[in-house]
């Protein structure tokens, strides 16, 4: 209890300092990150090591784990897949028919009144958004699996998606990298 009573009155203090700091001052920008310091000691050192494990989990060891149960054989396959029509229509539905398909409905729903259109948000950054949809391949697996069984016809496809996957996030990103 003294803890908290503790971090309560020295947060007033410094949201006091950042009330009475002019807006975008060197005074005010130093109350925020006092507030931020003393909202870290009162964190447990779980919560501080998830949060700090949190971008490693998300951006390396996930991409990782999916990547290896994948069961891809890239190597000397490469080359055979870029002409593969399996591979091409996989990749082509998830870099070309995602991005447009989640355009296309979005703007029939602004243009048939079914949804507004936020003023912060441009038709750009909604096919940005449709680009990133084709990250997703833990479904496409699923569905190539389904539709191919075992056999080069689901190597080829697995191929196709994790290429289509790079491509989509590169260029979803891109996009709205550009749009901002």
């Amino acid at each position: 209890m003294l803890i908290a009573s503790a971090f309560f009155s020295e947060c007033r203090r410094v949201l006091d300092q950042f009330e009475a700091a002019p807006a975008n001052s060197a005074e005010a920008h130093a109350a925020i990150h006092t507030l931020e310091a003393q909202c870290e000691l009162v964190q447990s050192p779980l919560h501080r090591i998830e949060h700090n494990l949190h971008p490693w989990v998300s951006f390396l060891v996930m991409p990782l784990f999916a990547f290896a149960n994948a069961g891809v054989g890239i190597l000397g396959n490469i080359l055979p897949a870029i002409r593969h029509p399996a591979s091409i229509g996989v990749a082509l539905g998830l870099f070309i028919g995602k991005p447009v398909g989640i355009w296309m409905f979005a703007w029939l729903s602004v243009r048939t009144r079914l949804a507004m259109l936020p003023s912060d948000l441009s038709w750009g950054k909604i096919f940005g958004g449709g680009c990133l949809c084709g990250i997703g391949f833990t479904m496409a697996l699923f569905i190539a699996t389904l539709a191919f069984g075992e056999g080069a016809l689901l190597d080829m496809s697995k191929i196709g998606i994790l290429g289509a996957s790079l491509l989509a996030g590169i260029c979803g990103s891109l996009l709205l990298l550009r749009e901002s």
